[in-house]
């Protein structure tokens, strides 16, 4: 088992360090991962010019990479370049700070995750509740039985897994739960614009939050997450909205 595993935190993040060492007792590990943040970087891919590329010593690891690129570029050029072995899954992670409801469309994170399974790879992304630093002993180790238990499912080749993990003792989380990422996180970001030596610069102040969703409706990940259980959701790449798909057809086509 050849374990690619990158994040959007950078390489020296203590979070992808200690995913890397649990995940290690189950496969051989490689790390390609951004030389620094690149936090809600999507799918950021770079196709021109060139990113420098350096060897790290990450324990646990066979080899380690920091590349200037996103998390998605990682991804890309790992498989296609810079790890010659085939690849049978990647991880991302673990975040910092949960990925839930419409931030999974900014997330660098699952971006890596997504561009894994892409190229046809079981793919997972890890977040855990807490943007601070802190000790990931037991998301890891969390981590480590979700991957044993995707790996262990037939059909996971036809998903990705976005995981959640409430920042709480083990003992202390409730389970886990399956659901998905409706509703949305809006940012209120306090704009201003200033002026230097004559160029205008727009600058972002403190961002506030705000959750437009049911804030009791266990199928939403973040709720779960705030209530102590490990959020799961299955992911794919189909953006398609089947709904309307065969109503434009007739209406549209000629």
């Amino acid at each position: 088992m050849n374990i690619l595993v990158s994040n959007d935190d950078g390489i020296n993040s203590k979070s992808l360090h200690a995913l890397v060492l649990k995940l290690s007792e189950i496969g051989d590990v490689y790390v390609v991962a951004p030389d620094s943040e690149r936090s809600a970087n999507s799918h950021h891919f770079t196709f021109k010019g060139r990113m420098r590329l350096e060897e790290k010593n990450v324990e646990g690891a066979k080899k380690a990479y920091a590349l200037w690129g996103t998390p998605c570029d990682c991804i890309h050029a790992g498989l296609q370049f810079i790890i010659k072995e085939k690849i049978d899954l990647v991880v991302s992670g673990i975040n910092k700070g949960w990925n839930v409801s419409s931030d999974i469309i900014y997330s660098g994170t699952i971006a890596a995750a997504r561009e894994g399974f892409m190229d046809g790879i079981k793919s997972i992304a890890f977040s855990l509740d807490n943007y601070e630093d802190c000790e990931y002993e037991i998301a890891s180790e969390i981590a480590k039985e979700i991957t044993e238990k995707y790996l262990s499912d037939s059909h996971s080749d036809e998903y990705f897994l976005n995981v959640n993990i409430p920042d709480c003792p083990k003992d202390e989380i409730k389970g886990i739960k399956i659901c998905g990422t409706s509703g949305r996180i809006h940012y209120d970001e306090d704009y201003s614009l200033e002026e230097e030596f004559g160029v205008y610069y727009v600058k972002l102040g403190p961002t506030t939050t705000t959750f437009l969703f049911d804030e009791n409706d266990l199928d939403i990940d973040c709720n779960c997450v705030k209530q102590k259980y490990i959020a799961i959701s299955p992911l794919y790449n189909n953006h398609i909205n089947n709904k309307y798909l065969n109503e434009l057809k007739e209406k549209w086509e000629r």
